[in-house]
């Protein structure tokens, strides 16, 4: 009996023991049955004796006879009339993890030495039974496996069209983990289909990107992306598109398919759709998905898993005392962190069906207690308190070592830049030196990445740039905006808007927030450092074509592409076209990052994520001096109490200060405190920036305070140089230099030390000057009015930028 196709979708998210094919847009065509390999009915000798033919690729394949011997007598025992057909019924017994099957086979268990290597030493020996095509395991058995052999198998069948490929990948803009990547899932397809590299068609990939569950469903990952457009050009597969189809993301799903994924059936089922439909009004998606897995899955499903008789949502005290011990552990044994966001979710469900049953007869008779009182939702309070004790402590730690990452990622990218100059320029076949090694350019072009090897080791030097670019990039775009990770990633050219001062003419930089999390949009003032990083960012993504291309961004919270717009942080990964940057590679550029630079607190090493840089420039900008309702609106908070959340890192100062304002603030406008910035408090803000212009540059001190340090300007901190002003501050050095000798000469030592303090001051100042200098020299920083030719062009096109 055939199963029909499941059309529905299933869930938002999906585990990694979820062994249910995943949703597709549009579901592929059904695959022609592959005819059965010449050894599937053939004896354990006559497979025994074809094992020779294996051996220039399995140079080990002699000591492990015995082992494939024992294998196959194992699988003899099993009914049916070929390998294949005893072969699914040894995996449908064994599962799919890559444990249980070699201990199946091998006996005993895994913790004796000697078992223990024969255990391993079969994930090596099942490898010619495969390459031989003796059995076809599922893409699902196959991706549970930690197998070393998928390019043996690959070079085994079709030698010839295997290096051919290995050669097309070397050539392409595909990154050597990528091109490895793509060979191995290429190794995976083989194996399952009983094909040769060549033979493989478009039909047998996508096969296995709907069949491989959760997590395992990584196209990127796989290098499918990379080899995909390969293929394509070689002719090897036919398809409409020349990249990677996307065809696993899903829209959003329904409420009845919400609850329908949880197997709820009975008379419950209807109320739980109906109540996640009322409440949908308000919440956003990822707030309702959210809600209907509290609802169905963490809740109502887990009682009818213990109580499959349950009519109703009257829970009796035993019902729900089990229920909520449940709860509180998930299935790993840890203990669930959201459990208050749970307990509030099914409270509120029975109070508002309680309130509803007095407008609507049809909630009468769902109507009852709530298993989670009043009293058991109290400890929320101190769960939040030590919460935000934990955010708080983290970012103290964190604060003081941000200057230390800045300052890797700079070097990181500088090291980059020379290195794949120094290759570049050299060519290939010759040498350069690294570290003190010599390294040899074995591939360099403008439509390739560059390549050295030594001692049989590769790296790309394009990949690693680009790497340590985007990473100098996202670290100084996050710590210079304290911007949500999404609103970083939605950022496009038009992001960018200029601002004439009214008073003074002069043009700011604005950098414009799309809506996010609370649907609100904001304006902030992009510094030079922030200025300097979009324009570099948009050069690159301009560098191939002339404009910035039009790309689609992903939203994985509300399941939606976005228009195509000329998003900024869009990157080309292999030969494919350029994709916004998603989340997860934020994480891993940061992380890398941050394992590099072996920032250790306590000892421990640390790992930044995209909301550390938030935390902490909410924390600098109320130190500052930033009123709290300021900073509120420049952060896109809601609630002025979560920005107090935020920034309230170190209470003796920041909130004896705060305290002090809000004090002096009460005595005034008690009414009025918490309240939007009004036009005059905006212009009184813009003219702070006017009032703090000096000879030498501008002064950073605090918003709304006069200079604390008596006017010196040189020793002071809090001095922002202007390179323009680099001839001005060296003569000002020249003239300490001689009042110094001057003191020195005449034995006025106390001046001499204070003049040498100036002076050490100056020069840090002008190296700073130099260094702004030298990023505005390398690009000129004026980005031009953005304006879209047209809503289908192939690209987007800014307007040259003026001379």
């Amino acid at each position: 009996m055939t199963t029909p196709p499941i059309n529905k979708i299933q869930t938002a998210r999906r585990s990694w023991n979820d062994h249910t094919p995943p949703p597709q847009e549009q579901q592929p065509p059904a695959l022609p049955p592959i005819p059965p390999g010449p050894l599937t009915s053939a004896s354990i000798e006559d497979i025994i004796n074809r094992l020779e033919d294996c051996s220039p690729y399995w140079p080990q394949v002699h000591e492990h006879r015995a082992r494939i011997r024992r294998f196959l007598g194992h699988l003899r025992q099993l009914p049916g009339e070929t390998w294949q057909d005893r072969w699914a019924l040894f995996e449908g017994h064994v599962g799919h993890d890559a444990l249980t099957w070699r201990l199946r086979i091998a006996g005993g268990s895994s913790k004796n030495t000697k078992n223990r290597n024969e255990v391993e030493a079969l994930n090596a020996a099942i490898g010619p039974l495969l390459a031989l095509d003796v059995m076809r395991p599922s893409h699902r058995w196959i991706a549970g496996q930690r197998f070393a052999f998928w390019k043996a198998l690959s070079r085994f069948r079709d030698p010839a069209h295997t290096a051919e490929l290995e050669n097309a990948l070397l050539h392409a803009k595909a990154s050597p983990a990528q091109a490895t990547s793509g060979i191995l899932t290429l190794g995976r397809i083989q194996a399952h289909t009983g094909k040769s590299i060549r033979q493989l068609t478009a039909a047998d990939i996508l096969d296995l990107t709907t069949q491989l569950p959760g997590k395992l469903i990584d196209v990127s990952r796989s290098g499918l992306t990379a080899v995909w457009p390969v293929l394509h050009g070689l002719g090897w597969i036919k398809h409409d598109s020349g990249t990677m189809p996307t065809r696993l993301r899903v829209g959003p799903k329904t409420v009845d398919e919400m609850v329908d994924y949880y197997d709820i059936t009975g008379p419950c089922r209807e109320p739980l759709i109906r109540y996640l439909q009322v409440r949908s009004a308000g919440l956003d998606y990822a707030s309702l998905c959210a809600l209907g897995r509290y609802l169905a899955g963490l809740f109502f499903a887990d009682i009818l898993k213990h109580y499959p008789d349950q009519r109703s949502f009257a829970l009796t005290p035993k019902q729900a005392a089990g229920w909520k011990a449940r709860v509180k552990v998930k299935a790993d044994g840890s203990p669930r962190r959201e459990v208050y966001s749970v307990f509030f979710s099914i409270r509120a469900f029975y109070l508002d069906i309680s309130q509803w049953a007095l407008e609507d007869a049809f909630w009468a008779q769902w109507a009852a207690p709530s298993p989670i009182t009043f009293a058991e939702t109290r400890g929320y309070v101190k769960h939040r308190r030590a919460t935000i004790a934990t955010m708080q402590q983290r970012t103290r730690e964190l604060a003081p070592v941000l200057p230390r990452l800045v300052e890797a990622a700079e070097q990181a990218l500088r090291a980059a830049e020379a290195t794949l100059a120094d290759a570049t320029t050299a060519g290939a076949g010759q040498t350069i030196d690294m570290d003190g090694e010599a390294w040899k350019v074995f591939q360099s072009s403008e439509h390739a990445h560059v390549r050295i090897r030594r001692n049989g080791k590769d790296r790309d030097l394009s990949f690693e740039e680009d790497n340590a670019f985007w990473t100098w990039a996202l670290v100084e775009t996050l710590r210079h905006t304290g911007a949500r990770i999404e609103e970083v990633l939605e950022l496009v050219h038009m992001s960018i808007q200029p601002y004439k001062v009214p008073t003074t003419g002069e043009t700011i930089p604005l950098l414009h927030f799309a809506p996010s999390k609370t649907d609100t949009e904001r304006l902030m003032v992009a510094g030079p450092e922030l200025v300097h990083v979009l324009y570099r960012v948009l050069s690159r993504i301009t560098k191939d074509t002339g404009g910035a291309p039009l790309t689609q961004r992903w939203d994985s919270a509300e399941k939606v592409l976005s228009s195509p717009l000329p998003h900024l942080f869009a990157r080309r990964r292999g030969a494919g076209p350029p994709n916004v940057m998603t989340t997860a590679t934020v994480s891993t550029l940061l992380n890398d990052l941050a394992g590099r630079a072996h920032i250790k607190v306590s000892g421990a090493e640390v790992r930044f994520t995209p909301h550390d840089f938030r935390r902490i420039f909410a924390t600098e900008a109320l130190a500052s001096g930033l009123p709290p309702h300021i900073v509120q609106v420049l952060m896109g908070h809601a609630s002025l109490a979560t920005t107090q959340g935020y920034a309230a890192i170190y209470p003796r100062d920041v909130i004896r200060h705060h305290r002090t304002f809000i004090e002096k603030r009460r005595v005034i406008r008690p009414t009025e405190e918490y309240r939007e910035p009004t036009a005059a408090e905006w212009d009184e803000f813009e003219a702070h920036f006017v009032q703090r212009k000096l000879s030498l540059g501008s002064c950073g001190r605090a918003y709304g305070t006069g200079c604390q340090h008596e006017h010196a300007c040189l020793r002071c901190a809090l001095l922002r140089p202007d390179p323009s002003q680099i001839n001005r501050l060296q003569d000002i050095i020249d003239n300490l230099e001689e009042r110094i000798t001057e003191a020195e000469q005449h034995g006025w030592l106390g001046d001499a030390e204070g003049l040498r303090v100036t002076l050490n001051s100056a020069e840090m100042k002008l190296a700073q000057m130099f260094k702004l200098q030298s990023q505005r020299n390398s690009k000129i920083v004026d980005l031009g009015t953005p304006q879209m030719r047209n809503s289908t062009g192939a690209g987007y096109h800014p307007h040259p930028p003026q001379q």
